[in-house]
């Protein structure tokens, strides 16, 4: 049976529950993050700890729990599962609230993680790329307070992918209000355009005064992913022009190559849009690069 640890002990995963007025439960009201672990790590954990705890100030979600104390329990849940390779999430909701007539209103927060064995994506996509759906019915809003946030409220982000699953599809791209690419459903887009990799800015991003003044738009969904930044590190370290920019729909189309990123499937390559091929219809030699990049610095960390 497998083991959680539910704020601050470990508990069976069957006996682990929380009060049906958790307010994660009954409004949405949390925040969450996804990791893997290579042989029995988490990469990048204090990468994810520190964006997760920036979601937890901005959305009022308190995170009680110190980052030594919660790498310490995702290490020890690693242990007790005798997992290597591993999926892992951690998540904070706000809790039961009740109303204090002297101090307003009281909460008792949730924080909870979970490790499972990894379910790793086919090994295809990595070799033919991934088919990705634009969707065109649903728009994202980057004024809503939530925008740019790993939230609770993913149920519009699930429908999307399961669009994209149903017609053959391993992503949903989407557009903001103002018709600009933001991301996918579970993961960051770049694409790459003369050997230059482009990926949307984040709300973060924007606050740099000449990014900003080249974007067409004030705010951002696109999320500051832990593989994203990783991604935009390496392509530094070796030399590649990174530009942070707004991407319509025909850049994208005429893109020479497209790949998403998250740290479950760390860089996938993206060789179709709906019926329409990217590039020559495989990985490309940039996304192949750093790719490899990604993959040495997983195993030097």
């Amino acid at each position: 049976m497998s083991t959680v640890w539910l704020n601050g002990n470990f508990v069976d995963e069957a006996s682990a529950s929380v009060s049906l007025r958790d307010t994660g439960l009954l409004h949405a009201a949390g925040v969450f993050t996804t990791m893997r672990s290579y042989g029995g790590r988490v990469f990048r954990l204090d990468r994810h700890l520190a964006r997760l705890r920036r979601s937890c100030e901005a959305l009022f979600v308190p995170l009680q729990h110190k980052d030594e104390e919660l790498t310490s329990a995702a290490e020890e849940l690693l242990r007790r599962n005798e997992l290597q390779a591993a999926r892992l999430r951690l998540t904070v909701t706000r809790g039961v609230a009740e109303q204090d007539p002297l101090h307003g209103t009281k909460l008792a927060p949730t924080a909870f993680l979970t490790a499972a064995e990894l379910q790793p994506y086919p090994i295809e996509f990595y070799e033919r790329g991934m088919t990705a759906i634009l969707l065109d019915d649903q728009k994202l809003n980057p004024y809503d307070l939530q925008a740019g946030h790993k939230t609770l409220n993913y149920f519009s982000r699930l429908a999307g992918l399961r669009a994209a699953n149903q017609r053959g599809a391993g992503e949903a791209l989407w557009f903001n209000v103002h018709n600009y690419l933001q991301s996918g459903s579970i993961s960051n887009v770049f694409i790459v355009r003369g050997g230059t990799l482009v990926t949307p800015p984040t709300s973060s991003d924007l606050q740099d005064a000449a990014v900003a003044e080249a974007v067409p738009y004030p705010k951002s969904n696109a999320l500051p992913g832990v593989a994203r930044q990783a991604v935009i590190e390496l392509a530094g370290q070796a030399g590649m022009e990174v530009r942070l920019a707004a991407i319509d729909v025909n850049a994208l189309l005429e893109a020479d190559e497209v790949f998403l990123t998250n740290s479950i499937m760390g860089v996938m390559p993206v060789c179709r849009l709906e019926r329409k091929a990217v590039g020559n219809e495989k990985p490309g030699e940039v996304t192949l690069k750093l790719s490899e990049l990604y993959a040495r610095e997983v195993e030097g960390s």
